[in-house]
């Protein structure tokens, strides 16, 4: 039915550009550490990124939970746009200003609550869009393959870098994740044809 292909569509959408935010940018934080902390020794350096990537999942326990409870006061639709817009900020914030080894602890895991937080939607979300006989598949669907073509995300991001090398930017690494981070637009940009399921029962 149409309705249900617009509702795989949408919920597909959002899936692939909060995986790509994530994949494709935020799980790279470890070598942005190492390029900012390249002057101290290795071990220091190798100590930031370890807790780095512990600081990182521990804003992204919070950034899923904070979804929920937003999405509860205001809506789904509202909340994605916060957590998409959220994540692009912080990606540029993070990716464009991050230089010290005070900054990897609470930058960091600012970085990691926005960037999970769209991922507390989507397990509310996509299973109000569909009925009982396509629920199972239908959220199969949306999230799984969003990840197949979210695995484009990592190979943009060197491709992205190696341009921006050639192009005689000074940090190619960083100009690529922040023009990556534009893909939490394409999220933004859905949500005015999504529907809203906050409040209303199951489609059946």
């Amino acid at each position: 039915m149409p309705r249900w292909r617009s509702h795989t569509l949408v919920g597909l959408t959002l899936a692939i550009s909060g995986v790509i935010g994530l994949w494709g940018i935020g799980f790279w934080s470890p070598e942005l550490i190492r390029e900012a902390l390249a002057d101290v020794s290795a071990e220091t350096r190798n100590w930031y990124v370890s807790m780095g990537t512990l600081l990182q999942d521990v804003g992204a326990f919070g950034g899923i939970f904070a979804f929920t409870l937003l999405t509860a006061r205001v809506g789904r639709r509202p909340a994605f746009a916060v957590a998409f817009l959220l994540g692009l900020g912080a990606t540029i914030w993070t990716f464009g200003w991050l230089e010290s080894p005070a900054q990897v602890l609470w930058m960091v895991p600012v970085l990691g609550f926005c960037n999970l937080m769209v991922f507390g939607g989507y397990s509310i979300y996509f299973p109000e869009l569909y009925p009982t006989h396509l629920r199972s598949t239908g959220v199969g669907f949306c999230y799984n393959v969003g990840r197949i073509i979210a695995a484009v995300g990592p190979l943009t991001l060197g491709t992205l870098t190696v341009l921006f090398e050639d192009a005689g930017f000074a940090s190619p690494f960083r100009s690529a994740a922040i023009s990556l981070a534009g893909i939490y637009l394409v999220g933004v940009c859905v949500l005015p044809v999504a529907p809203e399921t906050r409040g209303k029962p199951l489609p059946e």
